[in-house]
């Protein structure tokens, strides 16, 4: 899994991407932690260069994968 730490994000302390299984974890400043499915590999791609990354999440990956509390 390959992570990418975050420390600039008010909300994201890092996420993960695997890409074999096209899982993305997100690990929140809040202590929550939740994986998204089926998330393209361009898309762990286009946050890992985003500016802000909590805003990208919020408009691109929240409402767009189905997720699970881990």
């Amino acid at each position: 899994m390959d992570c990418i730490e975050s420390p600039e994000s008010s909300s994201i302390v890092r996420f993960c991407y695997d890409g074999r299984k096209e899982i993305l974890r997100v690990e929140f400043q809040n202590g929550g932690v939740y994986n998204y499915y089926d998330v393209p590999d361009s898309v762990f791609k286009q946050m890992s260069q985003a500016s802000s990354k909590g805003k990208f999440f919020m408009d691109n990956v929240r409402e767009e994968y189905d997720y699970m509390r881990v």
